[in-house]
């Protein structure tokens, strides 16, 4: 995995061109049963990795509510969500008819039901996910009760879920590769990165590009794909003395990262909300374990904005290293200084200083490790 997952990070970045029907626009007809008070509804058009854009709103009765809610232009390249206020519930809707028709029962709201193609298949791709993600979860939470001790149980927990890992990401490159949705392919595509080696990808990305020749997402996709497996140049971090930084502890003291010259540190960005972090986070525990008595240790850098949740996921996922965060999310002064596009993200330092790999994930964190603590 040379290139790691960074080729998808594109992903957020894509424009809002519609495919088709560009001058009919969306319109999402929402029967909503057992609806308990009066209430804003939110339709939002949103996009890997970007902020959602609010396209419409309105005020849904107490009691059985039918509202109207109205979008962009047609456009099966694009992901509506239908959000309640307070983010009790929301629904996601692919908008590749002009009317879209969604009935849903605050009582089980799992069980909506919607007229448009791509929204069912985006329904059962995230269901299907879902349950895989249910059992990646399982095996993370083994494998933490495991605590330190590298047994055979652990190594063959660790074997389990790095298995699983790469089945999700085969899942959802199957998925992408055999939608009729454009919009569904392009998440599916986003949803695989840190599951699914870039040489994986781009075959998948290849076949979107031919069934849906219309779609400028996609070309852009592709387009943007082949320049990320291009050769970084020299001047990247590998090689270079690591920027240094200072940020708060957990405590709220500052913490140098010069501090810890002379060891061997692998300064790893991630957070608690970041859900391919959190799945990562046994294997960087696992060379923990196996190599901190070898002049080797972690600094945890979160891109969190909640201190709560932060140590929390600490505390969950078991991280026995120093952690520290300006609590800034992407604005934290590490995203530039790093020039961080995505999380996970970590890079390994000499006892000198100096950056001599990056995006170690999995095996290969352990493989480079055992080349260098020999």
């Amino acid at each position: 995995m040379k290139h790691s997952f960074k080729a998808l990070l594109f992903l957020g970045f894509l424009s809002l061109a519609a495919c088709k029907e560009k001058n009919s626009n969306v319109v999402f007809k929402v029967n909503l049963q057992n609806n308990t008070e009066k209430r804003s509804v939110f339709l939002d058009m949103i996009e890997m990795d970007a902020n959602p854009v609010t396209m419409d709103t309105v005020l849904a009765e107490a009691g059985n509510a039918v509202f109207e809610l109205k979008g962009g232009p047609v456009d099966e390249a694009v992901l509506y969500r239908i959000r309640l206020d307070k983010n009790e519930v929301f629904f996601l809707a692919v908008p590749d008819q002009q009317q879209v028709n969604i009935q849903a029962d605050l009582n089980d709201p799992a069980a909506y039901t919607i007229s448009s193609p791509g929204s069912n298949s985006f329904k059962n791709l995230l269901k299907l996910f879902n349950g895989k993600l249910v059992g990646l979860d399982s095996l993370s939470k083994i494998l933490q009760s495991k605590g330190e001790e590298m047994d055979s149980s652990k190594v063959a927990t660790e074997k389990m879920f790095r298995a699983q890992v790469s089945q999700a990401g085969k899942f959802l490159l199957d998925y992408a590769d055999t939608t009729q949705t454009a919009a569904v392919g392009i998440y599916a595509l986003g949803m695989s990165r840190n599951l699914a080696a870039p040489d994986q990808v781009q075959p998948v990305l290849q076949s979107l590009a031919k069934r849906f020749p219309e779609s400028e997402k996609i070309k852009k996709l592709a387009s943007d794909f082949a320049k990320a497996m291009e050769p970084q140049p020299s001047q990247g971090l590998v090689g270079k003395e690591a920027p240094d930084f200072t940020l708060p502890d957990v405590n709220g003291k500052p913490f140098h990262l010069k501090s810890l010259r002379g060891k061997y540190v692998l300064v790893d960005f991630w957070a608690s909300w970041c859900r391919p972090c959190r799945l990562e986070n046994p294997n960087v525990v696992s060379a923990f374990q196996k190599y901190n008595q070898k002049n080797f240790t972690i600094l945890g850098v979160s891109l969190d904005k909640e201190k709560e949740s932060w140590l929390q996921a600490i505390q969950e996922d078991q991280l026995q290293w120093q952690h520290v965060s300006d609590l800034k999310f992407w604005d934290s002064m590490v995203v530039p200084l790093y020039g961080i596009e995505g999380i996970p993200f970590n890079v390994l330092i000499d006892p000198n200083g100096m950056v001599i790999a990056k995006d170690l994930r999995g095996p290969d964190l352990e493989k480079k490790l055992d080349e260098v603590l020999k």
